[in-house]
């Protein structure tokens, strides 16, 4: 599996959407400047997001970006998936099914394994897990005086 720059973007997007959920919408330039996104490719990000139905949008001056569902229903698997297509086998052995010798077939099991075991990792975490875990690392570096 590949992660393009459209998918590291997309996810930081949407996983700062998800750190700020509850608070109302958060306007795309206040996403860019906290995560160093350029703000064109961003609105782009947005509407595939958008499009998938993972966040939604309002208009206005207090509109902005929110998530459309809670973050605990949204997984990295969909946030990838909505981003860079479905995880799938690149190529890597010919995808007939059909194999010549017996080291193609222990390398296409073995690359089966890989992205199964990848999207079976992305499905279980969700944007909630990250954001908790964003949280406890937070709440390490903050002194107290």
């Amino acid at each position: 599996m590949r992660l393009s720059t459209k998918g590291e973007y997309g996810l930081l997007a949407i996983i700062d959407l998800a750190s700020h959920s509850g608070r109302g919408p958060v306007q795309s330039l206040q996403i860019a400047e906290r995560q160093n996104i350029p703000k064109q490719y961003l609105d782009q990000l947005l509407l595939m997001l958008r499009k998938a139905g993972l966040i939604e949008s309002s208009r206005g001056r207090q509109g902005g970006y929110y998530l459309a569902r809670a973050a605990a229903k949204i997984t990295l698997l969909d946030v990838v998936t909505a981003l860079e297509g479905p995880i799938e086998n690149v190529n890597f052995l010919s995808k007939s099914g059909e194999v010549d010798n017996v080291a193609q077939q222990v390398l296409r099991e073995l690359w089966v394994g890989l992205i199964s075991h990848t999207a079976e990792t992305l499905k279980q975490k969700t944007l909630e897990d990250f954001c908790s875990h964003h949280r406890r690392i937070q709440e390490q570096f903050m002194y107290y005086i």
